[in-house]
This record gives structure tokens, C-alpha cells and sequence, in this order.
């Protein structure tokens, strides 16, 4: 099977909101979801129904939109354990440092408990991995040609390390890890800023 991806820019911080259509079904997925009023991206490409909701970390710029998709649509949240304890705290999903008094996410969601297995979606494998660093709930994975980041690597940009749950040497391990992934023809989606290439990335640039 195949997906394609399509990015939207989320709202008002500029972070990447990713919609993931299975070819053949046309079922949805939705990647970090940060704008309040979700409701361009639905009328563009999600229609009735979306299967899943995935979150690669806690930041409030990333699920700001989980409280409106859950008002619309039946689905759930998947996430690391500790993203789905964080969006639940204004302090730890740091909305509470950017508006009073913040927002919180409800936890309605499926915990990635084995890295080692992926899943199985409408024929589609997504093979997850923690990935820590820039927070402590960071995951990445893969679906088809993708490679979905968050903010652990944004093109030409260093990785943010020193927030509350941030890790230079946390950070190392994640770039390692990208480094196995190389060779592979993904193409990276980033928390923030454009798709690329990471076969023919630098990753050191995130260091």
C-alpha cells in the first residue's frame, strides 16, 4: 500500500501539521495538530472521519487542535507515555508560558508501550521510535517514504535542548538513530518548516 502526505502550517506559531492519506482506503491520520481552529485542514483534506491522531511530543504548538478534532470526529491520540501524562498539564505541555492560563489536552490516548513492533495500518507498517532530546515525550516515526520528526530535526536548524525535559545527550542518541534510518529514501517531516531529503542530510546541523 502507499500513503500521501500533505503539510499545513499550523496556528499562530508556525509549526507543521501533517495529514496522512492511505491511497487506497482514503482513511486519514493526523500529525500533530496545533492550530485551535482546525477547521481549514478539515474542509481541505480530512472529510468525515480520521482514524488517529499522532502526537510526536508534548509542546502545546503541536496539539493546540486536539480538543477541536476531538469535537469533531471519534478518534484518539497516539503518543509516548510521557506526552500523553504532559498534554494534560499547562505546565508541562508549556501552554501556560505562552497564554493565560493555558489549555490541556484531555488524555484519551493509546500509549506506545513497544517500540520494537510496529503497527499495522490499512496495509500500511508504522514503525515507531522514542526519540528524545528536544522533550521527553519526543517519538519519531514511519509510514511508507516518511519520516516524521517533530522538532527533533528541522532542516538547517539546531535541535532546542534546553527547555524543562530537553537533552543535548539525549539528542545524540535520537541523531544516531536517524543516521540507521539513512539509505532508506525517507523523506523528512519536520515539526516546523519544509519536508526534505535524509539521505542527503547533515546531521550534524542539528547539534
Amino acid at each position: 500500500m502507499s500513503v500521501v502526505v500533505s503539510r499545513y502550517d499550523n496556528s499562530p506559531i508556525a509549526s507543521s501539521c501533517y495529514v496522512v492519506k492511505d491511497v487506497g482506503s482514503g482513511r486519514i491520520l493526523v500529525v500533530d495538530p496545533g492550530s485551535e481552529d482546525m477547521s481549514p485542514i478539515i474542509n481541505d483534506k480530512i472529510g468525515k472521519s480520521i482514524d488517529k491522531i499522532i502526537l510526536t511530543h508534548e509542546h502545546f504548538d503541536h496539539i493546540g487542535g486536539c480538543n477541536y478534532l476531538f469535537g469533531k470526529f471519534n478518534t484518539t491520540i497516539l503518543c509516548s507515555l510521557y506526552c500523553a501524562e504532559a498534554i494534560t498539564d499547562a505546565k508541562k505541555n508549556m501552554s501556560l508560558f505562552h497564554e493565560n492560563p493555558g489549555f490541556v489536552v484531555r488524555n484519551d490516548s493509546e500509549v506506545i508501550d513497544n517500540y520494537d513492533a510496529p503497527i499495522h495500518w490499512n496495509g500500511n507498517q508504522i514503525a515507531f521510535y522514542e526519540a528524545i532530546g528536544h522533550s521527553l515525550g519526543g517519538i519519531c516515526f514511519t509510514v511508507g517514504i516518511y519520516l516524521f520528526t517533530g522538532d527533533s530535526l528541522i532542516e538547517d536548524l539546531r535541535t532546542v535542548t534546553k527547555l524543562k525535559t530537553g537533552s543535548k545527550e539525549k539528542l545524540m542518541e535520537s541523531i544516531k538513530l536517524f543516521e540507521t534510518l539513512k539509505g532508506n529514501g525517507y523523506i523528512v517531516c519536520p515539526g516546523h518548516g519544509d519536508m526534505f531529503n535524509l539521505d542527503t542530510y547533515d546531521l550534524s546541523k542539528a547539534l
